[in-house]
């Protein structure tokens, strides 16, 4: 008779372990989802923030997140595009015509023109009464300190490499409170990066040589460039690597002795201006003596895609396919 009383015991003990580790669980898991959204609301919390910008600036954001919202460069405008808050532009530089989706999002919403680089009207910015203004490069560095004399919330960015703009586009989703965002739009640009950096690594490196603009002299990309660090990124070797600075001019002479395998313009504005193609490269004078010319490797890209922004990584991926067709078909 004591037998079948033990196995009742047992199994009445049984059921009260499965129920406390039931309702241990439950609270567990209660309160990690909780601390998730508190977590959650403090991150995009409504109140001053106080960020520091690429000049070591404090800057305190009043209105947060701002909800109006001015650019002052076409890279800022990209970021802000990418991290989905064109509804909260209000106005642009002058230059934000690219890409076409971009140039049609602004005309559809009237968002208004305020100048271009250092020529801005602070009187046009004020009027449109923003809750922050993000500025990129050292020239527009005095429009920002003009802004701040009559109260206007600014940050600037000034990225110099791949990295910084990773950054950058880290730091704007935090002034804006689209900080998820932010990081989605990093780790994608990151991952991406990586699958080019691993597919090229044992590839060799064909000489390149990126062109935007001739005017007697031909202005070409130094070491210190962004242009260099994607050619170099894509599996490539810039044929200037050795000359300091980001801009350089150069001439037939050093071009046709660095012999490049490969010729990539930069279409945009000044390529334009001045009639760069591969036709007027084909015709100069000695130059069907280099390699690139010889086996008709003259290509164009966006000259945007060379530029820091959230753009970069189409830049890379498609000198990636330029310089390396065998790997990337």
């Amino acid at each position: 008779m004591d037998k079948p009383a033990k196995c009742g015991v047992e199994i009445m003990t049984t059921k009260t372990i499965v129920l406390v580790l039931a309702l241990v669980i439950i609270i567990v898991v209660a309160g990690v989802v909780v601390w998730q959204q508190l977590y959650k609301t403090e991150k995009t919390s409504s109140g001053p923030l106080s960020i520091i910008d690429d000049y070591d600036r404090n800057v305190t954001i009043t209105n947060y997140p701002p909800e109006r919202i001015v650019s002052l460069a076409p890279s800022c405008t990209e970021m802000i595009f990418a991290l989905n808050l064109e509804n909260n532009l209000v106005g642009v530089d002058n230059y934000d015509y690219y890409p076409p989706e971009i140039q049609e999002k602004i005309d559809s919403l009237n968002i208004t023109k305020v100048g271009q680089y250092s020529d801005m009207s602070i009187e046009t910015i004020v009027h449109l009464q923003p809750d922050l203004v993000i500025a990129a490069m050292r020239v527009q560095y005095q429009t920002v300190e003009n802004l701040e004399a009559v109260g206007q919330t600014a940050i600037i960015i000034y990225p110099q490499n791949f990295d910084d703009v990773l950054a950058d586009i880290t730091l704007i989703g935090e002034a804006t409170g689209q900080i998820e965002e932010a990081e989605a739009l990093v780790a994608s640009i990151q991952e991406k990066a990586q699958e080019i950096a691993d597919k090229t690594q044992d590839a060799p490196k064909p000489r390149v040589y990126i062109e935007y603009f001739f005017n007697g002299g031909y202005q070409s990309y130094g070491s210190e460039s962004f242009a260099d660090e994607l050619i170099n990124k894509a599996g490539g070797k810039n044929i200037f690597i050795d000359s300091a600075g980001a801009y350089m001019a150069t001439s037939s002479e050093e071009v046709i002795v660095s012999n490049p395998e490969i010729i990539i313009i930069a279409k945009g504005a000044m390529s334009a201006a001045c009639g760069l193609s591969p036709e007027t490269i084909e015709n100069r004078p000695g130059w069907s003596e280099i390699d690139a010319v010889q086996n008709n490797q003259i290509y164009e890209i966006d000259e945007r895609l060379l530029l820091p922004g959230p753009a970069m990584i189409d830049g890379l991926e498609s000198i990636a396919r330029i310089v390396h067709p065998e790997i990337f078909e």
